[in-house]
């Protein structure tokens, strides 16, 4: 398996992990929460499997194959929050720090692409690792507001007023079940870094598809040169 196969495998793996991840993070009355839990897990798989393989077609050390390491890690990191039996809280700390991980890898993968500043990918590979490290830091962002807004709910004693506003809130529901409770702040700021995110993979797809192409041609003027030169 060449290089050039292993980073277009790992390309589209990765691109098509962040979008099923990022479906799985938007709130539908279609998907239930179990199914779109079970997404983000295939979705995580897919990107820390792609990243492990984008890792592994470099050859040698560099800033891009450290990045996509940190990558792999940050999505392992978030599918252990997801699979592992812990107290819920414990699952969301691990899931922001994935997603810290994987901005962290971003912004070094991001750092890695001015290595190479000839390469006619290098406009896509800066701004896709530039918007996954932006989608992965607002994930982080909700995920950790999200968490102090739990915690706050947990530790708060509801007195007699606000039981009765739930039990409102509920007959409301049930009277009128097309009303719906709409996401908090911190659920929308993750949703947007889950999009953003995978708006950045596929655009570093894209730089990965034309490097291929330019390679391509490339082999193909000097396979046309040496044939010139055999007919001379």
């Amino acid at each position: 398996m060449d290089s050039q196969f292993k980073e277009t495998f790992g390309s589209w793996t990765q691109a098509i992990g962040t979008i099923i991840s990022a479906v799985a993070g938007t709130p539908s009355n279609v998907l239930d929460e179990e199914f779109r839990e079970k997404l983000d897990l295939i979705g995580n798989e897919l990107q820390a499997t792609g990243n492990a393989i984008l890792a592994d077609a470099e050859e040698t050390w560099s800033l891009n194959k450290f990045g996509n390491v940190l990558q792999a890690i940050g999505n392992s990191t978030v599918i252990l929050g997801l699979v592992i039996d812990f107290d819920e809280v414990t699952k969301q700390e691990l899931i922001i720090k994935g997603n810290l991980i994987q901005a962290l890898g971003g912004g070094t993968a991001l750092a890695g692409a001015y290595e190479n500043p000839d390469e006619p990918e290098q406009a896509f590979n800066v701004t896709g690792n530039l918007l996954q490290a932006i989608g992965n830091s607002m994930q982080a962002i909700g995920g950790i507001a999200e968490l102090k807004n739990s915690v706050q709910d947990k530790d708060q004693e509801k007195d007699q007023e606000q039981e009765e506003q739930d039990k409102e809130q509920d007959l409301q529901k049930y009277q009128y079940p097309y009303l719906e409770e709409k996401p908090s702040d911190a659920e929308l700021i993750q949703v947007m870094g889950g999009w953003i995110q995978a708006v950045g993979s596929v655009i570093s797809l894209i730089g990965q598809l034309r490097s291929n192409d330019e390679e391509n041609s490339g082999d193909d003027s000097s396979n046309d040169g040496n044939a010139n030169d055999d007919w001379a």
